[in-house]
């Protein structure tokens, strides 16, 4: 699935081509032939977050690639740095992109990954149009920088990766992103933009402040059969709708917990989850507070949990 560069003239005039199969340029977009350049969709790019040679053919880039031959033909020094591999589309209503690389990828080209997984509203909730997004946002845990960010929802996604991959081709670090000066009113955004919060939540995790647990994890946890309290912090309403089916569900509003934190079973890991984790992460405060330990939050709780095989 996908395409294929057309190289066959290239090849046919003794051009190199590269490892990705496109035919190979510097940053001058000069091939081996250097009296010959190349640019768009037959060419490989330089990835910003690897340094390796990647094939990633768009429209955008080749605009670019245009104008940096051009410049070249003419006279003028121009150079092309590269990409961060941004890709956006839309699909049954859902707006989807990432830049930059997914979690498994920074980990496979040998960076020390971490990542959050956050649901926020794109704009304020009491505004016509809200609508969800879902972000997963990778750093490098030794030094904050960004590595990547993947998003999915009926809100507006391409802004967050669009200012993803700007921060990423900048190197930028999870505190730079948070402290951007992003444009704000209600029409357009939250008071802290999604990203920010992504940022926020996964420089916390960093710093041991928030015990962050993704739903792939917690998912392995249950099917492992490991003994553990998950401890779902809604309200009784929100519970009985919807809620995960596994005995090992308690259900403790947060208004609650600090009454009733004797009823939690001593000794065991506790998985707080609630809507969207901004309770569940309150509850493992206060858990933490009152003397517990091994208490970590599902990222995304109920909102962001894709096993629906595991709900009732």
């Amino acid at each position: 699935v996908g395409v294929r560069p057309n190289v066959e003239l290239a090849v046919a005039a003794g051009l190199e081509t590269g490892p990705t199969g496109a035919i190979a340029v510097n940053e001058r977009l000069q091939t081996s032939d250097p009296a010959i350049y190349a640019g768009g969709d037959c060419v490989e790019n330089l990835h910003l977050v690897t340094g390796e040679k990647v094939y990633a053919p768009l429209g955008s880039t080749a605009n670019k690639h245009g104008r940096v031959i051009a410049d070249n033909i003419a006279g003028i020094p121009s150079t092309f740095p590269g990409v961060c591999g941004t890709t956006v589309f839309k699909s049954l209503g859902y707006n989807c992109g990432a830049t930059g690389l997914t979690e498994e990828k920074a980990r496979e080209k040998g960076f020390d990954a971490i990542s959050v997984l956050v649901p926020r509203y794109d704009i304020p909730s009491y505004m016509p149009g809200a609508a969800r997004v879902f972000l997963k946002l990778v750093a490098e845990r030794d030094t904050g920088r960004i590595l990547g960010l993947q998003g999915v929802g009926p809100g507006e996604v391409v802004k967050r990766v669009d200012v993803a991959a700007t921060a990423i081709s900048m190197k930028a670090t999870l505190e730079q992103v948070a402290n951007m000066d992003l444009g704000y009113a209600p029409p357009y955004s939250t008071a802290q933009d999604a990203l920010a919060h992504a940022a926020n939540t996964l420089d916390n995790k960093i710093k041991g402040i928030a015990h962050g647990l993704n739903p792939r994890d917690l998912k392995a946890k249950l099917d492992s059969g490991e003994d553990m309290v998950i401890l779902d912090v809604r309200s009784r309403a929100e519970y009985q709708e919807r809620r995960l089916r596994n005995a090992r569900v308690v259900n403790i509003p947060l208004t609650e917990l600090k009454a009733r934190a004797g009823e939690i079973p001593q000794g065991k890991p506790i998985v707080t989850i609630c809507a969207i984790g901004v309770r569940a992460y309150e509850a493992e405060r206060v858990l933490r507070g009152l003397g517990w330990r091994d208490v970590w939050f599902l990222e995304g709780s109920m909102e962001a949990w894709p096993y629906p095989q595991y709900l009732e």
